[in-house]
């Protein structure tokens, strides 16, 4: 198999059986991940009532602090659903998973890339944040290939709206925004080839425990 064949293998030739042991795997990190992210927007959250808005004015404390409430609020929710909504084993996993795994990372994405466009537009930052987040999301989730582009296509579009919404000139948005198209292609190829070695380690395991029963 070629490098290209293993970065967009076709899932719809992955048994169900894969697919439902990818979501369980998505299921056991979102429980550790969406605790990580109320303790993230926790911290934005006191940072923008301690600091923030005593050293910047009323409407950018405004925008940071409700964009981070938000964040908050939805970690918070996230939380509640993933740990109510636990699995044993990946034969219980149903399709509500699956769709709630993704809106957790949609999410992140779509939070990380607006939180960074505020913070270039009114802290002289960077995007940082949302390459982190793209990277991460790429590391710890598992999603077939069309939900993943999917999701890098809106990202990507997401980010150029909104620089225009804030009034980014055309060269500014091309400029900046060349960095966020190299970290999204970056992200795909990471979890193409992570989705490749979740299938090799699974068929693996499926061959071992083939022969152990032929013993």
């Amino acid at each position: 198999m070629t490098l290209l064949h293993k970065l967009f293998i076709n899932p719809h030739n992955i048994s169900s059986d894969y697919t439902k042991r990818f979501c369980f795997l998505n299921n056991i990190r979102s429980k550790y991940l969406t605790i990580f992210l109320i303790l993230i927007s926790a911290a934005f959250t006191f940072y923008d009532i301690s600091v923030l808005q005593y050293t910047h004015d009323k409407t950018v404390f405004l925008i940071h602090f409700k964009t981070d409430i938000i964040f908050f609020v939805f970690s918070f929710i996230f939380t509640l659903y993933i740990y109510f909504n636990q699995v044993k084993s990946h034969k219980n996993i149903l399709k509500h998973h699956k769709l709630v795994h993704g809106i957790i990372a949609l999410f992140i994405l779509t939070w990380s890339v607006i939180k960074s466009i505020l913070l270039v537009k009114y802290n002289d930052g960077s995007y940082y944040l949302a390459a982190i987040s793209i990277l991460v999301c790429s590391i710890l989730y598992i999603f077939p290939i069309a939900v993943y582009i999917g999701q890098i296509i809106f990202t990507f579009l997401l980010a150029v709206v909104v620089s225009f919404l804030f009034n980014f000139t055309i060269d500014n948005v091309i400029n900046d925004l060349a960095f966020i198209a190299i970290i999204l292609f970056l992200s795909l190829i990471i979890s193409r080839y992570l989705f490749y070695l979740h299938i090799k380690i699974m068929y693996k395991e499926l061959e071992i425990l083939k022969y152990k029963k032929k013993v």
